[in-house]
């Protein structure tokens, strides 16, 4: 199907064109200059001391778990509103993700519940920044201190997203941001993990590259796996983080004109925006009545449509683990409620129009 209004569109142009030519032309495909200069760039915006790059977001953190000694019979808080990569790098470690409910305000995990899900398999938890802000990170950082757990920080929606003044991912033992096509800055596929202990970056450095430290070499001191990123994919992630201010102002300025677009409709309700985070708009996330017939009616519109994401204790992947349904109110509301609007950088302001006058519509006819 043609939408008029998709979920997503790239922010591409001659930037990334002209890089990628570079790169085609020095053949330096794999790990060159690009990788380089990418990895400098996150490291000098994020402040993190140390930094790996990786294929996409999903082994990053499985490298992340593993550096962090996550094994088999262990057991890390996910929580229960988050994309399946976040428990299922969990999984293929051997351990067991344990899922906590969110706050119904921001969606980001209820650190008043984290405590009560611990046991003494639990050996790490796993915040995940969701949606363009920061998780409330100094209780979990406290409870994590008491406990003498890890914290792995799932900030793949997180880039240029602050805590406090903190880039998410710098806070934890380790964090990764992912590079998808859908996220802020994009490579296509891709990720960075992200730490400040030289000893988790040292671990790093030899899973992601055969067990060796450097490439170029033959003896391989642990067991590792390729777990690399290309030049080409780095070029372009050079073009975008140079113009992620750029970036960061179209995509506010989307989100506030649906804001401004839909202030009158009391059926809907936008995810709360926290004092202790900036905000990089993911998407346009609200809450709706009528969930399940407005969408069908956008859809006939032409505008493509997302729901929020599918709670992981009702995951058919993760029937196995018995999680109690009750527990998880907050989640399973937030499913029932919530639609993602686009935000992307190509999106015109006639487009979102279009978007809130058929809501608009929809509500009124609701109502008549």
């Amino acid at each position: 199907m043609n939408y008029k209004v998709p979920q997503l569109e790239p922010y591409l142009n001659k930037d990334e064109l002209n890089n990628l030519k570079k790169v085609i032309e020095t053949g330096w495909l794999t790990e060159g200059p690009f990788s380089k200069e990418f990895l400098e760039k996150i490291q000098e915006f994020t402040k993190a001391k140390y930094a790996v790059l990786a294929p996409n977001g999903t082994l990053a953190l499985y490298l992340s778990l593993l550096a962090n000694n996550i094994k088999t019979g262990d057991e890390v808080i996910v929580p229960d509103f988050t994309f399946n990569a976040s428990a299922a790098s969990v999984m293929f470690t051997g351990a067991k993700p344990v899922f906590v409910d969110i706050s119904n305000s921001d969606l980001n995990i209820d650190s008043t519940k984290i405590e009560k899900a611990l046991t003494p398999k639990t050996k790490a938890i796993m915040p995940v920044h969701v949606y363009g802000q920061s998780c409330d990170m100094d209780p979990i950082i406290e409870i994590a201190d008491k406990h003498n757990l890890k914290i792995i920080e799932d900030a793949a929606q997180g880039f240029g997203v602050f805590y406090k003044g903190v880039h998410t991912g710098t806070l934890g033992d380790t964090g990764i941001i992912s590079f998808f096509a859908d996220k802020t800055i994009t490579t296509g596929e891709g990720a960075v993990i992200l730490t400040n202990t030289k000893a988790i970056y040292e671990k790093l450095k030899l899973l992601r590259n055969q067990g060796r430290p450097n490439s170029g070499t033959f003896i391989h001191q642990k067991l590792g796996m390729n777990f690399r990123m290309t030049d080409l994919q780095c070029a372009v992630g050079v073009a975008q983080l140079n113009k992620f201010k750029e970036i960061e102002k179209i995509k506010l300025r989307n989100y506030n004109l649906y804001k401004s677009f839909l202030k009158d409709i009391h059926q809907i309700k936008f995810v709360e925006e926290n004092n202790y985070s900036n905000f990089v708009p993911f998407r346009a996330n609200i809450r709706v009545e009528r969930l399940t017939q407005l969408i069908p009616y956008l859809e006939n519109k032409g505008i493509q449509t997302r729901r929020f994401f599918y709670p992981l204790h009702l995951q058919p992947c993760y029937s196995s683990l018995n999680s109690n349904a009750n527990n998880f109110p907050n989640t399973n509301k937030a499913y029932d409620e919530g639609l993602s609007l686009p935000v992307f950088c190509n999106l015109k302001e006639e487009q979102i129009k279009y978007v809130c006058d058929n809501i608009i519509k929809f509500y009124k006819k609701e109502n008549q």
